[in-house]
């Protein structure tokens, strides 16, 4: 028999229902009332009769004295290879129909491991992005942030890889976790994806931003859980795509505001690296697969020392940072190589010649924002010959690391590239090497490798 509470005091949208003694739901369960329609999360247990939820969805107004159903259980989550090829909210259900889509499904949170490998094998997953390849190679079951404020191309380059990804590794399982984000985005997304025949290997799971803060903070473990169940269960190598993680955190704040905890630092909530940790330290690789996870943080006033970006930052093997001042140079992607870091810089990992390389152009690219001051007061042509070698070197390297992405050719007209690993540090070493010291930097702009371009030698310069 359902175990029944009612309702008690509202505000906000915050919902305090008493139940009998025996009854009390836990905390993360799902409760409902309107004949199933309107959903509650419940948040916090008050005393031993009373509990605090948070309002999901609501199919009508709620009311005082209200009757509330204990459903047991938390959200439902689509979970194996049944449920691909699909996008799913945060019940659960498939929003497209005539898919073939008939998934188990279990509870959120229900089948958490702990249990990493800790072998040192490590296997780079190449994306075919020069910055990413050359600068923060993606190792599998690490955790990549792409960090920006707005409008920097975080969603464009996350769509980038996710394509060229897929493109290079046909039996990887994609999720992609939309929380707050736009709906248009998430359509976009998948039009690329079922045009180019990679839904069949997907999953979406999407919390729109004009969605409950309940709702938006939930999407994020549901997916979570669905890469679980393919990396553990279906022993997969699961590709996780979350966009964006600061509007999962926003939401979070939003909840913890509503039920009248007091803030942190910046106006966070107390528990923001909790909330984080508990997401972030699902997503590792073990030996029945991987989850190798992709995520866009939002920098507010592109602020990277906010609070929020701080707790994400601490839990991510590479940190990737799209400036608004590469992007003002007409640079795109709008990598930032010298505020960007990974732990796969490894000698051990990538090679001593890549290692090298990457050593060797930051130093020439920190050389580089250190000279740009004299030359706005005295001019270039006050720069002794090193320095002049130097900044031509750094603007062929600005340049060369711009690329044309295949989620733009409809807008920019022009072909994506897909730059392999090797081409990429071939090149950068030719460029290093002065092979290209008498020409113009534009002529790298907007190249795959630059092994077709001629060197000073070859034009007799």
């Amino acid at each position: 028999m359902a175990e029944k509470g009612r309702i008690v005091k509202i505000w906000s949208d915050i919902v305090e229902i008493e139940f009998s003694k025996n009854s009390l739901p836990s905390i993360e369960h799902l409760l409902t009332l309107h004949d199933g329609k309107t959903y509650l999360l419940v948040q916090r247990i008050v005393d031993e009769t009373t509990v605090r939820a948070i309002i999901i969805y609501t199919s009508q107004d709620i009311s005082i004295n209200d009757e509330v159903i204990n459903t047991k259980h938390s959200f439902a989550v689509p979970i194996g290879k049944e449920s691909k090829n699909n996008i799913y909210n945060f019940w659960g259900l498939p929003l497209l129909k005539n898919r073939g889509t008939k998934p188990k499904y279990i509870e959120m949170n229900s089948i958490i491991n702990k249990t990493r490998y800790l072998g040192t094998n490590n296997e780079i997953i190449e994306t075919g992005i020069k910055a990413i390849d050359f600068f923060m190679p993606i190792v599998k079951g690490y955790k990549l942030g792409i960090f920006g404020g707005a409008g920097v191309g975080k969603t464009v380059l996350m769509k980038e890889i996710i394509f060229n990804i897929n493109k290079k590794y046909k039996s990887t399982s994609n999720i992609f976790i939309g929380s707050g984000e736009r709906s248009r985005e998430a359509i976009e997304l998948f039009n690329e994806l079922e045009s180019s025949n990679l839904m069949k290997n997907s999953n979406m799971f999407i919390s729109k931003m004009n969605d409950s803060p309940g709702a938006r903070m939930s999407i994020v473990p549901i997916g979570i859980t669905a890469a679980e169940y393919l990396r553990d269960y279906e022993k997969e190598d699961v590709l996780l795509f979350i966009d964006n993680i600061y509007r999962f955190i926003q939401a979070k704040n939003e909840v913890s505001a509503s039920l009248g905890k007091k803030p942190s630092v910046g106006g966070y909530q107390s528990t923001l690296e909790s909330d984080v940790s508990n997401i972030e330290d699902r997503l590792f690789k073990n030996e029945n697969g991987s989850i190798t996870s992709f995520q866009t943080i939002f920098l507010p006033m592109d602020d990277l020392s906010d609070p929020s970006a701080v707790a994400v930052f601490n839990h991510l093997n590479g940190n990737l940072v799209l400036s608004r001042n590469q992007s003002a140079k007409n640079i795109f992607p709008a990598f930032d190589p010298l505020a960007s870091s990974s732990n796969s810089i490894n000698e051990k990992i990538i090679g001593k010649k890549h290692f090298d390389a990457i050593i060797e152009a930051k130093r020439i690219l920190k050389t580089y924002k250190d000279l740009e001051d004299v030359m706005l007061i005295l001019g270039f042509d006050e720069l002794d010959k090193e320095s002049k070698i130097i900044v031509k070197k750094a603007l062929q390297l600005e340049a060369f690391f711009t690329q044309n992405f295949f989620m733009t050719e409809h807008f920019t007209k022009s072909p994506g590239v897909f730059v392999s690993m090797e081409d990429t540090v071939d090149s950068v070493i030719r460029i290093l090497e002065g092979k290209y010291i008498k020409q113009n930097p534009e002529i790298f702009s907007y190249v795959g490798s630059n092994k077709d371009i001629p060197t000073d030698e070859e034009l007799n310069l």
